[in-house]
């Protein structure tokens, strides 16, 4: 027996577990090492291609391929590289200089154990690799179950093997590597592809600075390619698993929101805030970096999820924005996990809500990411890849930069100027007073003056136009600081309108009182006129006045209630034909008693407003401005028939109109369902808003403040007999029914938290 070195560690046959298929815990992260591993290779490609997923032949046996274009291996790397466990040339620098002339990647990886993520896929592997200028293929075969017989085998006692060849799997293949791997540990059914490749799409930063030549992603599944024909004409493109993989950003869904841009460029000497709304500078600052010599090359970009954005996200990608993930973290141009995975508090964002909900933003309201470019070795993954960055000093100082120079900053202006709601709307859902918001943004500006590290500042040029409005004390406070930042930094465009703003200052104080006397006197009669405009305007198709009840009006009133009643005893005569029935057909009776619901509906909600329309009521069509329409409707009637039990407003003006075709006593039913079930959700408040008004389709919210909707009955809240209150439970079937009449549709907001809320989608039919 060979005597042991007491001198020297030795090495199970365990070790390829522990550091493969035990370490990498999921098969997605598996793929992405590898996939990582072609990009530090220098490819421009890479192709995760699956095969035989759902053969029955026994010869044609599931296969997982792994392709890349880049440089690939000769014997010699094969041998010093890829089988020195551990070992990895890009984190000692011995990477081929000639390689990184033509290019400017900076590895993602560097702890050499990437390659044992193959251990985790499949029980066999074989690696085809050649260089550009090698005649024939390196070939290297693993059986990974050979490592696993006897633990008390030294790992490097354990053989692999190792040929040339001629040719290989996939044709075209002039220089790279192919990891083939058999043996699959795991089913991969359509759904988990869909999932593959939906985590694929986040691996790469979308906003990719690592390397200008690009790096791609092809995901090949050839049994799938049938199903994703169907799934592409039915238009569910987000369903499709064939193809290039792409990961929009952010900036290109057109998402027109509050958003944050923080840099730290790669001297690390400044740090420098881009403060946007919707579209608009509010600020762009640029400060001293606090964490010189601990951070940089640092980006972080971040938006907030309002309700028109969350929206938006959703059609854009074919998902809810909770659904995708927060706040990602790249390195490198590739993602690190868990950042940003949904449900995940990495960052402990959603922890820090708790401390105050109105006043900071949680998980589901920010969308966004963070950035670590360039060489930055202080911020290393973990070993296991789905456990983030190691938490060092540099780590916790990164926490600090995001929390302090973005998210505060973000939430100072989103919520205390704005004011976004928890339902990522405007809080209290009141337009907000321009004079007030101008007013708070002077305040950020202000206090972000007094800062000694400010380098150089911009923002609106019209904001000291309106430091008017300020008091005296601050206003001489802020040009002070104004001037001061001048000189500092010698910014002749500050300097300039800080003099303007002194030679105005004393002709303005002075007429300030007199301009407010005036502005509110102006004010009272501007708000009469207004109000004498509207009541004109408003009164097209509802009159406030009661109208005449002549002979032919009486006619047609009693016209329209005699159908309906007719219609109502016929659908009793069949329920009783039916009770009298051996074999009671079922669905006869049910029919019918929807019939009857429906119509008794339609004669209340004659009873309710048919002495305020100045259009007839019977089922006949019109042509008329829907916007309009409901404005008024609810306006001057529902208002006032429901004015001791709940109060409607239509929240928001609207210059556009939406001819279509409707049948007025339809829309009525509509609005009247929805407010009674307002009023017996013990709602105080019901608020009707235009969230989106294109030419073919217009979107409308109807919002609550009542106790909800229960969480059992919101998946099938529209169908017959299903309530949350007393009722017959076919109030909302009738909705639904009627807005699916106008090729339309009708979807409760689960999403929602201060009440109920049901978007409605009304097409145009002409």
């Amino acid at each position: 027996m060979k005597k042991l070195d007491p001198t020297k560690f030795r090495i199970s046959s365990a070790l390829k577990t522990i550091i493969g298929k035990e370490l990498i815990t999921d098969d997605f992260i598996a793929v992405f090492e590898l996939v990582k591993n072609a990009f530090d290779a220098y490819a421009k490609r890479v192709d995760i291609i699956f095969e035989n997923l759902c053969s029955d032949d026994p010869e044609q046996f599931p296969r997982l391929f792994i392709k890349d274009n880049g440089k690939g291996m000769d014997e010699t790397d094969i041998v010093e590289k890829w089988l020195f466990v551990a070992y990895s040339a890009k984190r000692d620098g011995t990477e081929d200089y000639r390689d990184r002339i033509r290019s400017t990647r900076v590895h993602a990886g560097s702890k050499g154990i990437g390659r044992f993520s193959c251990d985790k896929l499949g029980s066999d592997i074989i690696l085809y690799t050649k260089k550009r200028k090698d005649k024939s293929f390196n070939k290297l075969e693993i059986n990974w179950a050979s490592f696993e017989k006897d633990s008390k085998k030294e790992f490097i006692t354990i053989p692999v093997k190792y040929d040339t060849v001629k040719e290989v799997p996939h044709g075209n293949f002039n220089h790279g590597t192919i990891i083939e791997i058999t043996g699959l540990r795991e089913k991969w059914n359509r759904d988990k592809l869909i999932k593959l490749r939906r985590s694929l799409e986040k691996l790469i930063n979308p906003n990719q600075e690592n390397d200008p030549r690009g790096f791609s992603i092809y995901l090949a599944v050839k049994d799938e390619l049938e199903n994703d024909k169907k799934e592409k004409s039915k238009g569910e493109t987000r369903k499709v698993i064939n193809g290039r993989i792409e990961n929009k950003i952010f900036e290109d869904l057109g998402i027109k929101t509050t958003k944050i841009d923080v840099v730290i460029p790669g001297n690390g000497k400044t740090v420098g805030t881009v403060l946007e709304d919707r579209g608009i500078l509010i600020y762009d600052i640029v400060e001293r970096n606090p964490y010189k010599g601990i951070l940089e090359d640092i980006k972080v970009s971040l938006f907030v999820l309002n309700r028109s954005a969350k929206m938006l996200f959703t059609r854009s990608m074919g998902l809810h924005a909770v659904e995708y993930g927060s706040i990602f973290l790249y390195k490198n141009g590739f993602r690190i996990y868990p950042f940003g995975e949904p449900g995940q508090d990495t960052l402990k964002i959603d922890h820090r809500k708790q401390q105050g909900q109105a006043r900071f933003f949680g998980t589901r309201d920010l969308i966004g990411r963070i950035e670590i470019n360039g060489h930055n070795p202080a911020f290393q993954e973990t070993s296991s890849r789905d456990g983030g960055l190691i938490r060092n000093d540099s780590y916790k100082k990164l926490e600090e930069f995001f929390v302090e120079h973005a998210l505060k900053r973000l939430e100072k202006y989103a919520i205390g100027v704005i004011k976004w709601g928890n339902d990522g709307d405007l809080l209290d859902h009141e337009k907000l007073d321009p004079a007030e918001m101008k007013k708070k943004v002077s305040d950020i500006v202000y206090h972000l003056t007094r800062s000694e590290n400010v380098v150089d500042i911009k923002y609106d040029p019209k904001l000291i136009d309106i430091l008017q409005d300020r008091t005296e004390k601050s206003l001489k406070n802020i040009l002070e600081n104004l001037n001061r930042l001048a000189e500092q930094t010698d910014n002749q465009l500050i300097a300039k309108e800080t003099r303007r703003a002194r030679r105005q200052y004393k002709s303005l104080l002075k007429a300030k009182e007199e301009a407010e006397k005036s502005e509110k006197t102006a004010r009272k009669e501007a708000k009469r006129a207004k109000e004498v405009a509207k009541q004109r305007e408003t009164q097209n198709l509802f009159l406030k006045a009661a109208i005449p009840h002549d002979v032919k009006f009486l006619d047609n009133l009693c016209h329209s209630i005699g159908m309906y009643a007719d219609s109502m005893h016929g659908d009793i005569r069949d329920i009783l034909s039916e009770t009298k029935k051996k074999q009671m057909n079922r669905d006869v009776i049910i029919n019918a008693i929807k019939n009857i619901s429906y119509h008794s509906n339609t004669i209340t909600s004659l009873s309710k407003f048919v002495s305020r329309a100045n259009f007839r009521f019977e089922c006949a069509r019109m042509r008329k401005d829907l916007i309009l329409f409901i404005r008024e409707h609810l306006l001057n009637v529902a208002s006032e028939i429901y004015k001791k039990e709940i109060n409607i407003k239509f929240a928001n003006e609207t210059k556009g109109s939406f001819l279509c075709m409707f049948r007025p006593i339809e829309i009525t039913i509509l609005i009247d369902n929805l407010i009674s079930n307002s009023i017996k959700n013990k709602a105080r408040d019901f608020i009707v808003n235009i969230i989106s008004l294109t030419n073919d389709i217009l979107e409308i919210t109807f919002s609550d403040d009542g106790r909800g909707v229960p969480d059992s009955v919101k998946s099938s809240l529209f169908e017959e007999g299903v309530t949350t209150t007393s009722g017959s439970g076919l109030g909302l079937y009738h909705v639904k029914e009627i807005i699916t009449g106008m090729k339309g549709n009708i979807e409760y907001n689960a999403d929602y938290k201060n009440g109920a809320q049901f978007v409605a989608t009304f097409r145009r039919e002409l």
